[in-house]
């Protein structure tokens, strides 16, 4: 049974020092909305509801909604005074804004952040902490990074007038280097944790037929290392499968890890987010490759068949089992194109939220310091806002709004308008036909989706 809880008790319960800041009570029939975005990468500009009408809008559906969700890829802090150092490894770059951007993040609507991804560690554990600082310091909720693993895989609360809404929040998508970690003891002496990501360790796997799996072994000679019932040669692993295909493997302890703590928060929550950065696909394409690069450091970026809009394998399976341990919607975000939506038990599953900030500054191709060539597509600048309707714990309606994110330079670049017209269509048509496969059916209304909920 899900047990929830009222904002002004959870309020008592901290000042009571409850080391979770919340007790239990009984379901409330509250409505509560629940607003999402995307990835933030960006913008270079200041973001100002203001000046821009068309960033206005979009800013709107956050502002009026109880929760506004986004995934804050940029760091956030003042360079100038910076203590740390830019990290070797790094999600694909150095996205950084300014200390000041945490409050334009309040001033537009989010309220609730996943600050676990590819970029959060791009300035060492020290750009970790000073992001957590000033996002903190106005009042913004962020999850999935910590300055420990305790604290980065735990659950994290926003009180608002109607409940609390909780976030647990990983990435499967991340430099080696950025995953949290606990503290050490080393001669008598204990040292700090380590800042960092929750992460989700995962491992691509290419599957062959036994016919090939065996002529592989052979071949391999003393390079075939075997894993089990796997082979491994240098970083890739080889499984044996009815068909050849691309698989991914889940490290368990990191999954139970994650599911414990959505159900912890099922136990002290209204409603429960729960939310990935995860650029792996159902694509099989190869990660071009970087010499001398290991693949984990590639895959660290862009995974491959990056633009594939069908999520991996391993996405499904533990989104449904978030739910069914008391999650009430799931948000993917990572890659840079829009997925499907799925109705899992009642629940809603964003497969792909796009980008809500995408600012290259109207570049579309770079290399990353890793010496990856990234192309940007016209798809990436396609995305979407879906606004959930929550009552009693469940999901009463889901309004989706398209959006189009302007790829030139200049005062808007990067910066997200409501889509209207032939792109809005576009848009929603996109939406309705990479949901269709999960059996949700999308119905359009001029230049707004709706999902049909049974």
């Amino acid at each position: 049974m899900r047990h929830r809880y009222a904002a002004l008790v959870a309020l008592l319960a901290i000042a009571a020092g409850s080391p979770s800041g919340a007790g239990e009570i009984s379901s409330r029939a509250e409505s509560i909305t629940v607003t999402l975005g995307g990835d933030l990468i960006g913008p270079v500009h200041p973001m100002n509801r203001r000046s821009d009408p068309q960033f206005f809008e979009i800013a709107e559906l956050f502002r009026s909604a109880d929760v506004g969700f986004v995934n804050q890829e940029n760091s956030v802090f003042d360079l100038k005074g910076f203590a740390g150092y830019p990290a070797a490894e790094t999600g694909g770059g150095y996205p950084l804004r300014y200390a000041a951007h945490a409050a334009d993040l309040r001033d537009m609507g989010a309220t609730l952040l996943s600050v676990a991804n590819n970029h959060a560690s791009d300035f060492g554990p020290e750009g970790v902490v000073a992001t957590l600082k000033n996002l903190s310091d106005v009042g913004l909720v962020a999850g999935g990074t910590g300055v420990s693993d305790t604290a980065a895989r735990g659950p994290v609360y926003l009180m608002t007038p109607k409940g609390a809404v909780a976030l647990v929040a990983t990435a499967s998508t991340f430099p080696p280097a950025s995953v949290a970690g606990p503290a050490i003891e080393r001669h008598g002496t204990l040292s700090k944790a380590r800042p960092g990501i929750s992460a989700l360790h995962v491992r691509k796997v290419r599957l062959l037929p036994p016919s090939l799996f065996q002529m592989l072994e052979s071949v391999g000679g003393p390079l075939a290392v075997r894993e089990g019932t796997a082979i491994r040669i240098g970083d890739q692993l080889f499984r044996q499968d009815r068909i050849a295909g691309i698989g991914w493997e889940v490290q368990p302890s990191d999954r139970d890890a994650i599911l414990a703590s959505v159900e912890e928060a099922n136990k002290r929550a209204e409603i429960v987010l729960f939310s990935i950065h995860a650029h792996e696909t159902a694509g099989d394409e190869e990660a071009p490759a970087v010499p001398f690069h290991p693949m984990v450091l590639q895959h660290a970026n862009e995974a491959p068949s990056p633009n594939d809009p069908r999520p991996a394998g391993f996405q499904v399976e533990l989104f449904h089992a978030a739910i069914d341990r008391g999650a009430d919607v799931v948000a993917r975000h990572g890659p840079h194109v829009i997925g499907g939506i799925e109705i899992y038990a009642g629940m809603p599953i964003f497969y792909g939220l796009g980008s809500l900030f995408l600012d290259f500054g109207g570049l579309r191709q770079f290399d990353t310091p890793s010496g990856e060539t990234i192309v940007v597509p016209d798809s990436w600048f396609d995305s979407f806002v879906p606004v959930c309707e929550f009552h009693a714990g469940r999901v009463t309606g889901i309004t989706l709004y398209p959006v189009a994110i302007e790829p030139g330079a200049g005062e808007r670049s990067g910066s997200p308008a409501l889509a209207r017209g032939v792109r809005a269509q576009s848009i929603l048509t996109q939406l309705k036909n990479l949901s269709a496969p999960f059996g949700t059916h999308i119905e359009i209304a001029g230049d707004v989706g709706f999902v049909t909920l049974k």
